[in-house]
């Protein structure tokens, strides 16, 4: 249905022009004409932009056809003129302009809506992704203005011959400037843009080839892929040692175990790059990039579409190095912008036996800068390049933490929120909130990827519903206090807080024992005019059923299911073993699902002073 919605904006602008031509673009043709295309075209836009959004192209058909109901109808001897010499030169006037004018006031580029189909969300943020859209927008915006000069030429020159030079001026010249030009754009200039950039064609970033029709064959968009399946992860090493440093060692341990997954490493080296300090400007915070022209947006570009991040560099006084901290301060611009997609990462850091742990959670704690979370720290002590302590635990540890990474990223696994995404969420909501006049770009971010909803937006992580009932929590702190006057007021007499009885309840050995001899530690006293059955289906190690029955003052055990159960207990027999002998707290275990109740739930929170 979305291939229909796109084709028909074409093939309606085709019977437009076809029949337009028939009739010479006479007024009592085109009035009726115009408009059934205007209302047709309306209509499939409306579902289109329902199915799958509308395109800068789309929108200038649009306008194209209002533009003639409004020539024909309201200015028959003046705009109806100029549609009807020029009606291909008119719409490729209203293509430049739905191309032009969003890229030159709002900075938005109309190739990028083809070019978000065929790469991954993780690339939209990035520089390049955006600079090549914005080029090829502006190509293709010179390409409209071209071929709306080029079909003016023979009404401006007057030349003769009218139907050659129609089809010459209206679709050969057109044609061949998009063919010619627009398509070889769409196909070469991705690549050549990320090779002239220094990192090549964006493999697993997936730079878009996208074909744009030309107006001549008004053919369906087609978009082509130029992407791999290969998963990789890309590893920053802040070692200024480079590849014969042990940061460099533990990052192959890394790259070893991942290839037995089929993942890919590559591995960064910072002191082979040219990063600038960071000077503080803020220019990033209101542009959304940084006006210093070095390495670094590349290499944070291949950071954002890797699959899998590892900050790597080894302990220099109690901390990172001064190449890695140059790279991580220059990454203000991400740091204020959480992103929209979360993917695995690891922290490694070495010391000679000094805040290499440490230093591992804090470059843990700034994956987060570039959309990844901690699946674990890889630590190590070594002085002399290969010389580790306990190596082969090292590298043991490596293959472990490379197994976590590499099922992470293939299932797209998440761990839970801490405390620490929390605390950075609540404190960078209220600064981009507070200084949103000036850090604009990242305020715009927030509201734009809707993370002022709350932190559940900002984690893509939900609350789950719990079983939580106020009133059971109201029962429960009653009993907690009969229970503590009942234990005050027995101390005061003299009495024996503990069991009631040497033998009951407390010696047993198996869940059925327990029940059998609960009777034995039944306290009348609490039960009052108390009467109620408890049945309880346990399972597990014991399969069973069983029910105490108290009334008159009394409790008595019987086998089987009561027919009027006023609480059904149902629970594994360990649990309930468990909870009785104190190993495990009742409610924390019901709450948890541990065990189920079904019936009146205040009955359950009677059984602690109803037995010893």
């Amino acid at each position: 249905m979305k291939r229909l919605y796109s084709v028909l904006p074409a093939v309606i602008l085709a019977i437009y022009a076809t029949v337009g031509n028939m009739g010479h673009f006479s007024l009592p043709i085109m009035r009726p004409l115009s408009l059934s295309a205007f209302m047709l075209m309306l209509l499939v836009l409306y579902r289109k932009r329902k199915a799958d959004g509308l395109s800068a192209i789309e929108n200038g058909f649009a306008f194209y056809t209002a533009f003639n109901v409004a020539a024909f109808w309201a200015f028959p001897q003046s705009l109806a003129r100029v549609a009807a010499a020029l009606p291909t030169g008119m719409l490729f006037a209203f293509l430049f302009g739905t191309t032009a004018l969003p890229a030159l006031f709002a900075k938005r580029y109309f190739t990028i809506y083809f070019a978000k189909k065929s790469t991954p969300e993780a690339v939209w943020g990035t520089s390049v992704f955006r600079a090549i859209n914005r080029n090829m927008t502006w190509a293709w915006a010179g390409i409209f203005a071209v071929s709306a000069v080029i079909t003016a030429i023979p009404y401006l020159f007057s030349i003769p011959g009218s139907v050659l030079a129609h089809i010459v001026f209206q679709l050969i010249l057109p044609g061949a400037l998009m063919l010619g030009v627009g398509v070889t754009l769409n196909r070469r200039y991705p690549e050549y843009y990320q090779r002239k950039m220094g990192i090549g064609p964006m493999q697993s970033a997936g730079a878009a080839r996208i074909s744009v029709p030309s107006a001549g064959n008004e053919k369906p968009y087609v978009e082509e892929k130029n992407m791999s399946d290969q998963l990789k992860v890309i590893a920053i090493n802040g070692s200024p040692h480079g590849a014969i440093g042990n940061t460099s060692q533990m990052i192959q341990m890394i790259r070893e175990a991942l290839s037995v997954h089929g993942i890919e490493l590559e591995e960064v080296i910072l002191a082979d790059k040219k990063i600038e300090y960071c000077i503080g400007c803020g220019v990033c915070l209101e542009k959304s990039s940084c006006w210093r022209q070095d390495d670094h947006a590349r290499i944070t570009d291949k950071l954002l579409a890797a699959d899998g991040v590892v900050l790597a560099s080894p302990v220099y006084f109690k901390h990172v190095t001064a190449q890695m901290k140059t790279f991580i301060d220059r990454s203000l611009r991400l740091g204020h912008k959480p992103r929209g997609t979360w993917k695995p990462g690891l922290a490694v850091s070495v010391s000679a036996g000094m805040a290499e742990t440490g230093t591992a959670h804090y470059l843990a704690g700034l994956l987060g800068v570039y959309g990844a979370f901690s699946v674990g720290t890889f630590t190590a002590i070594a002085t002399v390049p290969g010389e580790f302590l306990g190596k082969d635990l090292v590298e043991d540890r490596a293959k472990d933490l490379a197994r976590d990474l590499a099922s992470a990223i293939k299932e797209k696994r998440r761990y839970p929120a801490t405390d620490e995404h929390l605390f950075y969420y609540l404190f960078m909501r209220d600064l981009v909130t507070r200084e949103k006049d000036f850090m604009r770009d990242d305020y715009a971010h927030w509201q734009r990827e809707g993370l002022m909803e709350g932190f559940p937006a900002y984690i893509q992580q939900q609350f789950a519903v719990s079983p939580y009932d106020p009133e059971l929590r109201r029962e429960w702190l009653k009993g907690l206090m009969k229970e503590e006057k009942a234990r005050t007021k027995r101390e005061t007499a003299g009495q024996d807080a503990g069991p009631a009885h040497a033998g009951g309840p407390g010696s047993a050995r198996t869940c059925l024992e327990l029940l059998q001899m609960m009777p034995l530690g039944f306290k009348s006293e609490a039960a009052a005019r108390l009467a109620a059955v408890y049945q309880f289906v346990i399972t597990g190690a014991e399969e069973f059923s069983a029910y105490l029955r108290i009334a008159d003052g009394q409790c008595t055990y019987h086998d089987g299911l009561s027919d009027r159960p006023d609480v059904i207990i149902k629970s594994p027999a360990d649990v309930w073993l468990a909870v009785s002998r104190g190993e495990m707290d009742g409610q924390s275990a019901f709450m948890s699902g541990k065990y189920k109740v079904e019936g009146d739930l205040t009955l359950l929170l009677k059984l602690r002073s109803l037995f010893g």
